[in-house]
């Protein structure tokens, strides 16, 4: 009965809850060697450009994101070619571009459209004049104009793949904790949406804290942590429907969720036989086992991409470093040497880099990368106050909170060279969470 009363209790906050934090990317730094690149804008057919999203507008801020491509600005252009045998190569060439993206939009029934578009080495033209085949071209039909803005994150994954040669992440989602102030207190809302704050969505609103979301691998769930009346718990929430359900509340310390690669196991900490450890629960079969022991505080897992080992922040050595245990032995190694505080580990997916928060010796914090391999660590942006990185599916991006001036989100690619900030029109947004290779 109390669990049947928790469900129409959160799904009434749900429904109720109509204020959402309105996220907005803003590109704050950009790799100035990225590869050159134009996005035409789409020819229109049967429709008025008002009426549509500007697709090549949408594809062009996802590469430039990714700082891995210089665009062309709009305004420099000298032609908007939609199909190959328009294109003057020789005019792209006078401008730096090494490919170019075209595409037409024409509409083929009632609010139904076929979009199809190609990318084009300009570069590999032929001396007559006449381009290659294209390096990619493709055609989608029956499109609806409410999924213009996915379908031009879904191209975006696909330039940037052919491209790049890596999976694009135009197409995921981010989970965050958003605190705005009311008359009667601060109101704590959990929600999701695009990777660049686009499409939220409200899951779970409290007037008590909520923190640390954590995606499960499939992509349908979010654990999270929240308080009601001084008492923590896990909970996990599903994406779709927005029903949660409670996990754990013991007495004492409920926190720090981290799903396992395979889905069935949540690695958690908890304070109920003294001082704060790490334990797995099987979701299946409700086993909860502890993973270390010892003296010391050991918080914030994160599963290492075979699922073999969890990676922690502890203070067993008198400061905050990253330690290492392999779940089949107990076997425990250190692995965070450089400073006296790193905190919030996550193994990149090739299992190669360790990312992390680290404080330096001038007392600002950073997001660090370090390598497993050789131990070098490499900081790739700095702040007073940092907090929460999170992982892109892909391990080239770190999305991370900063509390200066009115929260916000920001993320920084591994390499340090590219950046942008995802502020919120209103409230404080926090604790982000990358969603994995999965969209519904």
């Amino acid at each position: 009965m109390k669990l049947n009363k928790l469900f129409i209790s959160i799904l009434f906050l749900v429904l109720a809850g109509n204020v959402q934090a309105i996220l907005h990317m803003e590109i704050t730094g950009g790799q100035a060697t990225g590869l050159p690149i134009a996005i035409v804008p789409f020819a229109i057919e049967g429709a008025g450009k008002g009426e549509l999203e500007d697709i090549a507008k949408v594809i062009k801020a996802d590469l430039e994101s990714s700082g891995q491509f210089t665009g062309t600005p709009f305004q420099q252009m000298r032609q908007f070619p939609s199909q190959r045998s328009e294109v003057r190569f020789s005019e792209w060439q006078s401008l730096g571009v090494e490919n170019i993206i075209i595409g037409r939009i024409r509409k083929t029934g009632s609010s139904r459209y076929l979009v199809n578009f190609e990318l084009l080495d300009v570069l590999r033209q032929k001396a007559d004049g006449t381009s290659q085949a294209p390096l990619l071209a493709m055609q989608f039909d029956n499109v609806n104009p409410q999924d213009f803005r996915a379908l031009a994150h879904h191209i975006s994954d696909l330039l940037f793949q052919k491209l790049i040669g890596v999976k694009g992440i135009f197409s995921t989602r981010i989970a965050y904790i958003t605190v705005n102030q009311g008359s009667k207190g601060s109101v704590h809302t959990l929600e999701v949406a695009d990777y660049d704050g686009q499409n939220p969505k409200s899951l779970f609103r409290s007037s008590y804290p909520v923190m640390s979301p954590a995606w499960s691998p499939d992509g349908k769930r979010i654990a999270f942590v929240s308080f009601e009346k001084d008492r923590t718990s896990i909970n996990v929430v599903d994406v779709l429907t927005g029903r949660v359900s409670k996990v754990t509340q013991f007495p004492g310390i409920n926190g720090a969720p981290a799903w396992s690669p395979d889905n069935h196991t949540l690695a958690l900490v908890l304070s109920k036989d003294g001082s704060p450890k790490l334990y797995t629960l099987d979701l299946n079969n409700k086993q909860l086992n502890r993973v270390t022991q010892g003296g010391g505080n050991d918080t914030e897992p994160s599963f290492t991409p075979d699922g073999g080992s969890i990676v922690f922040t502890s203070d067993r050595g008198g400061k905050a470093q990253i330690y290492r245990v392999t779940l089949g032995t107990g076997k425990i190694e250190r692995l965070t040497f450089n400073g006296d505080y790193n905190a919030r580990p996550y193994v990149t997916p090739d299992g190669n880099k360790l990312v992390t928060l680290h404080k330096m010796d001038d007392g600002l914090f950073g997001i660090a990368v370090q390598s497993l391999k050789t131990g070098e660590l490499r900081v790739i942006t700095r702040s007073s106050l940092i907090d929460a990185p999170t992982l892109a599916p892909n391990g080239m991006m770190v999305l991370y909170g900063s509390q200066e001036g009115q929260g916000a989100l920001n993320a920084v690619s591994l390499d340090g060279r590219s950046k942008f900030r995802l502020p919120s029109r209103e409230g404080n947004v926090q604790d982000p969470a990358w969603a994995p290779f999965v969209r519904y």
